[in-house]
């Protein structure tokens, strides 16, 4: 049996536990805004499981990652513990999941409760991100289908005209893939030069120096490096219009949600604390 047609499966899954280890640090560094968590358990893996011995210490660390959990499983980026048991007080007297807190971002201050109005943007600004999420959509996509296109593009020197080329067969760049029916294929090398230039939209010279090309014993293995190259560039292309989609979401969904938020008309300040004078 030929072992080198196979891979070990797990080894694969070994390689991937450092980055889903690192990406779940990164995550939790991004929703709790600090490095106390991190800190906290390299401080547990050096100490073990042994208690700080000064208790003014051992509180404030207590604090910090009581803080740290509310900001993780919230998404609210409260400044203080006492201002995360106000917020939560004031999203159960207003009936608000904290989540919905956490979608405005920052047009939500934390400190008094209260959408921030006056930093919410404008429609023109508001327009001009669902166009460039629109752009940033239609562009994601069309790199995404690029990438399944199994065709390399590649230009004649002597005329300067580019074209898409694939294992057995070439064909123009203009009309487009989807519409172009007639590409000269490998096959059709055996007919006469002006036939295929006239059914392929290709010139006489470029249709010979295409079947030239096609069957030669080296070009399979020249386009698939070629084809592995323009998908790893399209990929990168492809995250980087994704980031940006994702960033547009993110800024339009802060907008929506502090709006909705603002529409309620709810108390803007947190409710008085007067439990020790109540009788």
């Amino acid at each position: 049996m030929d072992f080198a047609t196979i891979t070990q499966f797990g080894g694969a899954l070994a390689a991937l536990v450092p980055v889903v280890l690192i990406a779940g640090f990164v995550i939790v560094i991004w929703r709790t805004v600090s490095l106390h968590t991190l800190l906290r358990r390299l401080w547990l893996l050096v100490h073990g499981s042994e208690e700080i011995s000064d208790p003014a210490i051992r509180a404030y660390v207590d604090e910090q990652t009581n803080l740290m959990s509310f900001r993780m499983f919230s998404g609210v980026q409260a400044a203080s513990l006492e201002e995360a048991h106000q917020l939560i007080q004031w999203a159960q007297i207003n009936r608000v999941d904290l989540r919905q807190i956490a979608a405005c971002g920052h047009y939500f201050d934390t400190g008094l409760g209260q959408v921030r109005k006056q930093d919410l943007p404008s429609r023109p600004y508001l327009f001009a991100h669902i166009a460039a999420f629109v752009v940033f959509l239609f562009a994601s996509i069309g790199f995404a289908w690029l990438m399944l296109i199994p065709q390399v593009p590649f230009t004649f020197k002597a005329s300067e005209r580019t074209f898409l080329a694939a294992e057995s067969s070439a064909q123009t760049l203009w009309p487009p893939v989807l519409f172009n029916r007639n590409p000269l294929k490998k096959s059709d090398c055996d007919q006469p030069l002006a036939a295929n230039a006239a059914r392929t939209s290709f010139t006489e010279a470029e249709v010979k120096t295409l079947c030239e090309l096609l069957p030669a014993k080296d070009w399979p293995e020249h386009l698939a490096t070629q084809l592995k190259e323009q998908r790893w560039s399209l990929f990168v292309y492809l995250f980087f219009f994704l980031a940006l989609l994702g960033y547009v979401v993110v800024v339009v969904n802060k907008v929506i949600a502090a709006k909705a938020l603002l529409a309620r008309g709810l108390t803007l300040a947190f409710p008085a604390t007067q439990e020790e004078l109540d009788f």
